[in-house]
């Protein structure tokens, strides 16, 4: 609720003015969380398997 929040406060302007590295380091962190709750998911899934 609170993100929601948050993004109906954002302009597109300020988005657009902060430039395309906050998005790729957005969208780097994405990759990373998804990557590792799989890999974690693996882990925990063979140990107790």
């Amino acid at each position: 609720m609170a993100m929601a929040a948050l993004g109906l406060t954002t302009h597109l302007s300020a988005i657009r003015n902060a430039g395309i590295k906050p998005l790729a380091l957005a969208a780097l962190l994405f990759a990373w969380l998804i990557g590792g709750g799989i890999a974690i998911n693996a882990g925990v899934t063979a140990l107790f398997s």
